[in-house]
């Protein structure tokens, strides 16, 4: 079943002046939502510092894997069905910067899991409905998703450069106010663009539910090889600084090596959906397995700096494409009202082998570097299986109203 097919997007008729501004809004948005992700990755520091043990750090940062199963999916479907979506990001945005700024009082450990758990359930929704609301703008307008995008991995640069130099200056106690500070950015962007009807008429007369987007098997082999893709990271992700640091490569190289990866990424989304025209977004996905398997295949072998700069490299594709790949996948075939269930889904599933791959790195990682990298290898090819195309009309439905399959303007 192709829901797409049944319900092609209505493009809504708008001068090139209102698609540079709604294309302006949206990077914005992400631009916006990622700033403060480089000051996240303080938190654990910020935790110790205030007294938490190792295990008590543990267990907070394992509450975020587990409530992002349980809430993001219902909570999606819900505002995406009414139509609040632009609201609802706006509105957790601010309901998250409220949360964080709780830290300030330094609770004790059972006060920080309970706004560890607040947390969660809110800030988890944010960018799960940041890129239904992209997507919608895909569909209405004939933008370009990865050129959309591409500002929250700028913005997530910067955000790691200004975070080291900003608990250097004012300290680490002050991190939750940084945070709640730039928490209200996406609310402002939010607001600022146009409400979700806007962009598209929901006809509640053919209004759709979740389970219809069960049914569209290509969707949903699409969804779980990009989970099996980005899952293939967890061993690089857990245990990549510390196999280089064990070859000798110092902290300075490891911290450009990951910078690297994400230029590549910054590219990738640029040129990504130009590049792919009218063909099958789910080759986008195919791509990035193909290129994981590849690099998990570099990386068992140990290799020096020069051959982990092409590896790094390859992030473009492993991780960029696969992205882009899935959004481009729901955005041709899941109808309007759908977009932030399928992102929801698609959220828990990602979310749900990420802990998996992640929690099982470990114990690959104990039985040597070829081991480990091997079975991530085959997590990638798997994905490359479920993804591949198996049938020709998932991008019909993008096409009728002189749209590819990338959102782009034919």
């Amino acid at each position: 079943m192709d829901l797409g097919q049944a319900d092609a997007p209505r493009v809504v008729s708008a001068s090139h002046s209102d698609q540079a501004r709604l294309s302006l809004g949206v990077s914005g948005l992400y631009l916006a939502l990622y700033a403060h992700y480089g000051f996240f990755a303080f938190l654990p520091l910020w935790l110790k510092a205030t007294g938490a043990s190792a295990g008590e750090i543990g267990v907070l940062l394992a509450i975020p894997m587990i409530l992002r199963i349980l809430t993001v999916a219902p909570f999606s479907a819900f505002v995406g069905r009414r139509g609040w979506v632009r609201n609802a990001i706006a509105y957790t945005a601010l309901a998250s910067a409220a949360i964080v700024l709780l830290l300030l009082g330094e609770p004790d450990h059972a006060g920080r899991i309970a706004i560890v758990i607040a947390l969660s359930i809110v800030w988890d929704q944010i960018p799960v409905l940041t890129d239904a609301y992209a997507v919608m703008a895909v569909r209405s307008r004939s933008l370009d998703f990865g050129r959309l995008r591409v500002w929250g991995s700028i913005a997530v640069v910067a955000s790691n450069v200004a975070a080291g130099w900003a608990i250097s200056v004012a300290g680490i106690k002050m991190l939750p106010l940084m945070i709640a500070s730039l928490l209200l950015a996406p609310a402002i962007v939010a607001f600022l663009l146009p409400a979700d009807r806007e962009l598209a008429a929901i006809d509640a007369a053919t209004r759709r539910r979740w389970r219809d987007l069960v049914g569209d098997r290509g969707l949903i082999l699409a969804m779980v090889a990009a989970s099996l893709i980005m899952g293939s990271h967890g061993v690089l992700t857990s245990f990549g600084a510390i196999q280089w640091a064990a070859q000798g490569i110092s902290t300075t190289a490891i911290g450009l090596l990951q910078a690297l990866a994400v230029a590549a990424e910054i590219g990738a989304f640029w040129f990504g959906a130009k590049l792919l025209g009218n063909r099958d977004p789910r080759l986008l996905i195919v791509a990035g397995a193909i290129a994981a398997a590849l690099r998990w295949a570099i990386m068992a072998s140990g290799p020096g700096i020069p051959v982990l700069v092409a590896a790094q490299l390859l992030n473009g594709v492993t991780a960029t494409g696969t992205i882009l790949g899935i959004m481009l996948v729901i955005a041709s075939r899941v109808p309007t009202e759908l977009s932030a269930t399928a992102q929801g889904m698609n959220a828990v599933l990602l979310g749900l082998v990420l802990a998996i791959a992640t929690a099982g790195s470990g114990l690959l990682w104990s039985y040597g570097l070829a081991v480990a990298y091997a079975a991530m290898a085959v997590l990638a090819l798997l994905g490359a299986l479920c993804a591949w195309p198996r049938d020709t009309v998932a991008t019909a439905p993008l096409d009728t109203d002189g749209l590819s399959a990338s959102g782009v303007k034919t």
